[in-house]
């Protein structure tokens, strides 16, 4: 029963999923960060040696579409893409996991300057920052938790997130036709967005609750997670998460407390924590609820 969920089969041990993937994300902020002051008063070494340029991977220095994405030109650039990664990374991170999550962002940024740098070839540009693997976390964000309310600076109420991610995307398409954007790379934007997209539809499908491309074809793209039975719901189902908490009766608690009596799992509690999981998320879960979770699993073992 518990084992016939999909969630619980991908993620023997949630804690240690969750744990990994926001050290990764933190780990990136601060590689990204410590870059950044190594390098202020080096700015000619920077983009000499570090930032992307056609000409200087010509002529031999291949890891700078690596070393590029660590680069930032200023405090606010800086600044817009961990704000970026910290947000949309700890929507996706403890989904997927430290190792997963960062073959993620790497792939992703490289992905986007090599598109770049085959765009730019013969152009003595060059290119630095970490946006195309932002946005690729943003993408994998989007897909993962469509439902998620954001809230932005100059829209003055909340948004899906998947609303978001479309228009970004639509508006970065429009910016690089129209170039009205000089000295951002767009390009990269949008090769990163779509990186994103492909790498949790190929690799974690099973994490996918929105499809853009179902969509487009005709299909509804928000997928109704599993259900209690441990059946998927049929085709893709436009899905609203309810307004409260299921009342499961008078006996069931779900205080700060809530797990740590000393008695068995119920099925009660149990299908709190596996609807928890499905509306929200690993992530969703309390520290009590994470251990109550594993208890049950030991007991169906024992069992």
């Amino acid at each position: 029963m518990l084992d016939d969920r999909d969630y619980m089969r991908r993620r023997p041990e949630p804690e240690n999923t969750v744990q990994t993937g926001l050290k990764c994300v933190y780990a990136l902020i601060a590689i990204n960060v410590a870059a950044f002051i190594l390098t202020m008063g080096q700015r000619e070494f920077a983009i000499n040696e570090l930032w992307l340029s056609p000409d200087h991977f010509i002529g031999g220095m291949f890891w700078q579409p690596l070393t590029a994405m660590f680069m930032h030109d200023g405090i606010s650039h800086i600044l817009f893409n961990m704000w970026g990664l910290y947000i949309f990374g700890g929507i996706v991170a403890p989904r997927l996991g430290g190792k997963a999550f960062l073959g993620l962002y790497l792939s992703t940024g490289l992905l986007g300057n090599m598109v770049w740098l085959a765009a730019a070839w013969n152009s003595p540009a060059v290119l630095c920052g970490a946006s195309g693997a932002v946005m690729a976390v943003t993408a994998a964000a989007a897909v993962m938790a469509p439902e998620t309310p954001m809230l932005l600076l100059f829209i003055p109420f909340p948004i899906k997130l998947r609303t978001m991610a479309i228009v970004f995307f639509v508006l970065e398409i429009v910016l690089e036709i129209t170039g009205r954007q000089p000295g951002v790379a767009n390009l990269v934007h949008i090769v990163g967005f779509v990186g994103g997209y492909l790498f949790i539809k190929f690799f974690f499908r099973r994490e996918m609750l929105w499809d853009p491309l179902a969509a487009l074809g005709g299909r509804r793209g928000i997928r109704q997670p599993r259900g209690n039975n441990g059946n998927s719901a049929s085709g893709w189902t436009y899905h609203r998460s309810p307004d409260r908490e299921p009342d499961y009766g008078p006996n069931f608690s779900t205080g700060s407390n809530y797990g740590f009596n000393g008695t068995r799992v119920s099925q009660r509690e149990l299908d709190y924590l596996l609807d928890k999981i499905s509306r929200s998320g690993i992530n969703s879960l309390t520290e009590q609820e994470l251990q109550r979770l594993k208890q049950a699993r030991e007991e169906m073992r024992r069992s």
